[in-house]
């Protein structure tokens, strides 16, 4: 009963502190808007701004829904809060997390893992700053001396990063990640075959998996009982 209590006293305490930074953060991104409005007058008219957050919306609207709900079970409480003030949250706050997690061997989803995952996360947040910075100045001379293949091979960045998460996670449930990637096959041939929009495909194999691993979750506990 103590455990439990104190388990929901933590994610009480993660929960508000994670509300007060994250508001505070949106409350941050509009600070240059206003400096500029009550500086020099330079604000857009209501109707374009909500014509650009209709374009907004329309472009990244349902990654407001989907990627909390698909990238909670590895970052955690605490590393969903952080990441998503941090940004880059699929390309490098997910793959610190994963890495993390498979280095101190524990399982997302657990409250060890989320401790871990916060951990990995923060430390990407502090190496990634570095990184960029260190682009910043280097990058623009660098980038353009480099052949147009490797530029090219820029747009496959995002892909392998996934597919190596996929497979490092699969590891440890290979029948889920069977299953997925087959559900994820069929799907994406009945999206084609139906005309079904890119966006719900996503929605579609997000919630395949899901099931899939409550599925096999409730046959290893009949297993277990028996």
């Amino acid at each position: 009963m103590s455990n439990g209590f104190k388990q929901v006293s933590f994610n009480d305490r993660m929960n508000r502190i994670g509300i007060i930074t994250v508001s505070a953060a949106i409350v941050a991104n509009f600070v240059p808007a206003v400096y500029l409005w009550w500086s020099y007058g330079v604000i857009p008219s209501i109707p374009d701004i909500l014509k650009i957050w209709a374009v907004a919306a329309a472009a990244y609207g349902v990654s407001w829904i989907v990627q909390p709900l698909s990238f909670f079970a590895v970052l955690g409480t605490v590393g969903q809060y952080i990441s998503w003030i941090a940004g880059t949250v699929s390309t490098i706050r997910v793959p610190a997390s994963t890495m993390a997690q498979k280095a101190a061997d524990v399982e997302p989803g657990t409250p060890e893992g989320d401790v871990i995952s916060a951990i990995g996360i923060a430390t990407s947040v502090f190496v990634s700053v570095g990184i960029v910075t260190i682009f910043v100045f280097v990058g623009s001379w660098v980038i353009p001396m480099l052949p147009s293949i490797i530029h090219k091979a820029f747009k496959y960045i995002l892909p392998a990063i996934f597919g190596a998460l996929f497979v490092s996670l699969s590891e440890r449930y290979p029948k889920v990640g069977a299953s997925t990637f087959a559900a994820s096959i069929a799907i994406t041939v009945a999206a084609v075959a139906f005309k079904i929009p890119d966006w719900l495909i996503g929605i579609l194999i997000i919630f395949s998996g899901i099931l899939l691993s409550r599925v096999f979750y409730k046959i290893t506990c009949h297993r277990v009982k028996d």
